[in-house]
């Protein structure tokens, strides 16, 4: 008897602690954008809500139908609009940030396809204190110059 109370204790430990680094950031919204032919890097989009107690800091993405995913910034310089890797989104307690046009946002570097609209995309998201989110993003077509999409998607994590 006394050996299943360690277990559930256990047991009840261990999901505490996958709740603790992985709980509490949700996916939504996101979508990676449809290229044309020949073009070797996407962008993707999400929004992060943070339903947690503490702070979330993204500190680096993955996808395997890319070689790289990298965190960048579109950031106003020398009247500019510029656009370059950070090292960091952070995501705050009961709050959000938007991965989207014109801001934060994931790059998916030198594609392993082409990705088509309706096809999905694994990208896997890690904070600075091992958490791990993973999501699958529809590849959505692009209208015209103001960056419309041609349907939402919503994904919860």
């Amino acid at each position: 008897m006394r050996g299943w109370r360690v277990w559930l204790q256990g047991a009840a430990l261990a999901l505490w602690a996958v709740g603790a680094g992985a709980g509490a950031l949700d996916i939504r919204e996101g979508y990676v954008r449809e290229l044309p032919p020949g073009q070797t890097t996407s962008a993707a989009f999400m929004r992060l809500i943070n339903s947690g107690v503490k702070p979330v800091t993204i500190v680096s993405a993955s996808s395997s139908v890319a070689a790289r995913a990298e965190i960048h910034a579109t950031r106003q310089r020398d009247g500019l609009m510029r656009m370059a890797p950070v090292g960091r989104v952070p995501v705050p307690a009961h709050g959000d940030v938007a991965l989207a046009p014109g801001g934060y946002h994931l790059m998916l570097i030198d594609l392993k396809r082409p990705l088509k609209a309706g096809d999905q995309v694994d990208v896997t998201l890690r904070d600075d204190q091992g958490g791990v989110y993973s999501v699958n993003l529809p590849v959505l077509k692009i209208l015209g110059v103001g960056g419309g999409v041609s349907a939402q998607a919503e994904h919860t994590h």
